[in-house]
């Protein structure tokens, strides 16, 4: 594992201003936890794979504390670039929130065996490489925390989504692995599985399919963006006993 040229000479994490790189974080669910926590007075590194405007946006309305950070779960190299960009702002790294995704449907009939592999690797290789890359200034933390945002899919399973939701459930069995391998250097390992959230993507569902899943759930609604924003701070940062935990935020869809 290398170290980013920029952790050899930076300063210890252990004083100042909690900093935090959340992948996927100018839309959605990511814009969310990037809200939630920059009122939780954290610098938030914003990171995006196409959505840069989004992501300026956020800086916009509070630039001390925001920064728009390139990172490609299909291209290793940008986690290095975007490890680096965070340490020469900031100087440290406390946790890493791994929304970043990429969802592709169809039954494993439908797809044929490169597309499927395709959504497994940029799923599942695209959090490892990251958190490999990061990990050298997880350490230098007082309280180092990664969430790894997975799906309730990869905990049930879900007819026509056999890719993804083998992407998600890998997840989970490499947060649970990476929480058993930290653990002893004080790094929290947890998981996040959002059920069906209500998000500009999701609003293009039909009406009839949304209104079903609804009901499906025992709360009898959709997740807002900000119920999830909040259950990923906590993991980060409240659940400071908890580790190789995952949390299903739902409304009891999966029950």
């Amino acid at each position: 594992m290398s170290t980013p040229a920029a952790l050899q000479d930076a300063p210890s994490a252990r004083s100042g201003t909690r900093t935090v790189l959340v992948t996927g974080g100018s839309r959605g669910i990511g814009a969310g936890v990037t809200k939630e926590l920059v009122a939780r007075g954290r610098n938030v590194a914003v990171g995006y794979r196409s959505g840069r405007e989004e992501a300026e946006r956020l800086r916009a309305r509070t630039p001390e504390q925001v920064m728009p950070v390139q990172y490609d779960l299909g291209d290793e190299r940008t986690a290095a670039s975007a490890v680096a960009t965070v340490l020469e702002r900031w100087g440290r790294l406390d946790a890493l929130i791994l929304n970043a995704g990429q969802w592709r449907g169809g039954r494993l009939s439908e797809m044929d065996a490169q597309e499927w592999w395709r959504i497994i690797e940029l799923n599942l290789g695209g959090v490892a490489s990251l958190t490999r890359t990061a990990l050298p200034a997880l350490l230098r933390s007082d309280d180092p925390s990664i969430v790894v945002v997975s799906s309730v899919v990869g905990v049930i399973g879900h007819a026509g989504d056999t890719a993804y939701a083998s992407a998600k459930a890998a997840m989970i069995g490499f947060a649970r692995s990476l929480a058993k391998e930290t653990g002893r250097d004080g790094v929290r390992v947890n998981v996040l599985a959002p059920g069906f959230v209500d998000t500009d993507m999701t609003a293009q569902v039909p009406a009839s399919a949304r209104a079903g899943i609804a009901r499906s759930t025992l709360l009898r609604r959709l997740g807002a963006v900000e119920e999830i924003a909040r259950a990923a701070a906590f993991l980060s940062e409240d659940a400071t006993y908890c580790t190789g935990t995952v949390l299903s935020a739902d409304g009891g869809w999966s029950i």
